[in-house]
């Protein structure tokens, strides 16, 4: 009995032992298995975030949901036409009311009264058909409004996702920069320990790599914010865990050397900027208006047809119709001056708008320029940055091989390094803030393409 009971002990503590042996594994097993998760978090290229964003930004929800109510009141415009229908029906009894009817008008006390009305317009100057045109062209508002939604949020894409990949190469750069400092500091730390050098280069290197590590963790940190930027532009669908693909290299090859000629921009930005069609079509809507003042001095002409009974008894006999032609006009003899003041103020209002689209227009071509001009400036700095890196690199090899056989000190090292390390900033910079130029001129442009097709 006591070797049963042993037995089974010591079969239960075998099995308590197992269970506690695989979740010590599971707990140590699920961090490295979240981490392969991590590192295998989706990439977006540039064109998926901007197809994303499209999809699921809530401005662009909203604002369609307005040109989908300004259609429908196109569409009540259009029906005004259609003729309207009037009916009418009532009962009474005179018993209660007028006892004395009976002796006046006969023995029915009962008064039925029956009609159908039919008006159809036929003419009334154009009005309702301005009335529609002017809901149409409110509708081409909402549109053009949805147009710079989309304009703006491929923009503010494209910038985000230029700054993230900035801050994720300046990541790689600093990286760089932190294991070429450890290097030179187990080189001095060698040197140091056989009494070539003195600890004030041990000590020096330690300092450039805590400053490199500073910048280190700033460059991470705006990966974080860029990241948490293109996530709120794509509607917050991204997660917290994404990538982006790095297509620096390829639209730098294909972006880099395109020339853009500004008389040409400036004709696109004329013919398809969303503000100056705006602007083009408030001046319509104020010309409609002005006609809708002048149909107020008009009569409107309708056609109509009635057919009605008045009888005491149901069902009900001796039907009249009645077809003909109704005039309805409203003599504006005291309203003609509030009238004529109101075409006048529409016409200032018009005037206005003109100054406003030149102004709007001067604006965008001052930006415009001021594109092209920062575009050059770059361009002219690109040849200069690139001879830099490679004299940096040729300098820091030098410095290293001087140090290293005592012919060099330390700070000839940690110079060469920090202006590598400076010109490989500068000239991803360069890079970054031409593409982001290409982006803002396609965005000042008003052209409905993303800047940058895949």
């Amino acid at each position: 009995m006591k070797t049963q009971l042993s037995q089974n002990d010591h079969h239960a503590f075998t099995n308590n032992y197992r269970f506690v042996w695989y979740i010590l594994v599971l707990c140590c097993v699920t961090p490295i298995f979240q981490q392969e998760v991590s590192a295998q978090a989706k990439q977006y290229t540039y064109s998926e975030i901007i197809a994303l964003a499209f999809e699921h930004q809530p401005l662009l929800k909203a604002n369609q949901r307005n040109i989908d109510a300004a259609s429908l009141q196109t569409s009540m415009y259009g029906k005004e036409y259609l003729p309207q229908m009037f009916f009418d029906f009532n009962i009474s009894r005179w018993k209660y009311l007028l006892p004395n009817k009976q002796k006046l008008l006969g023995n029915s006390l009962n008064d039925i009264y029956t009609g159908l009305r039919i008006n159809q317009l036929v003419y009334d100057w154009d009005k309702n058909s301005i009335q529609q045109d002017v809901a149409e062209r409110s509708v081409d508002i909402d549109r053009n409004f949805q147009r710079k939604l989309r304009q703006a949020i491929s923009y503010s894409v494209a910038k985000a996702y230029m700054e993230l990949l900035r801050a994720t190469r300046t990541v790689q750069i600093q990286e760089e920069a932190i294991s070429q400092l450890k290097e030179h500091l187990r080189n001095a730390q060698a040197l140091y320990a056989i009494g070539k050098v003195s600890n004030l280069d041990v000590l020096k290197a330690n300092v450039q790599i805590a400053v490199a590590l500073d910048e280190l963790t700033k460059a991470r940190n705006q990966i974080l914010l860029q990241k948490n930027n293109i996530n709120v532009l794509s509607g917050n669908i991204l997660g917290d865990s994404f990538d982006i693909v790095d297509t620096i290299d390829d639209l730098w090859k294909r972006y880099s050397n395109k020339s853009y000629n500004g008389t040409d921009l400036a004709h696109l930005l004329i013919a398809h900027h969303p503000d100056l069609d705006n602007s083009k079509i408030q001046q319509e809507l104020r010309n409609k208006e002005i006609q809708l003042f002048n149909t107020e001095f008009y009569p409107s002409l309708y056609a109509f047809g009635i057919t009605n009974v008045e009888d005491s008894r149901l069902p009900m006999g001796n039907f009249n119709w009645n077809l003909g032609i109704t005039v309805s006009y409203s003599l504006p003899f005291f309203r003609g001056s509030i009238v004529q003041e109101k075409i006048e103020q529409t016409s200032i209002k018009v005037d206005a708008l003109k100054e406003n689209e030149k102004a709007i227009l001067q604006q965008l071509e001052t930006t415009l320029k001021n594109n092209l001009l920062k575009m050059d400036d770059i361009k002219s700095r690109l040849h200069g940055s690139e001879k830099i890196v490679h004299l940096g690199e040729e300098s820091l090899v030098a410095a290293n091989l001087k140090y290293n056989i005592g012919k060099g000190n330390s700070l000839e090292v940690l110079d060469a390094e920090t202006v590598l390390t400076t010109a490989k900033l500068n000239y991803n910079q360069i890079v970054i803030d031409l593409l982001e130029i290409i982006a803002e001129l396609n965005y000042t442009v008003g052209i409905d393409d993303i800047p940058f097709s895949e």
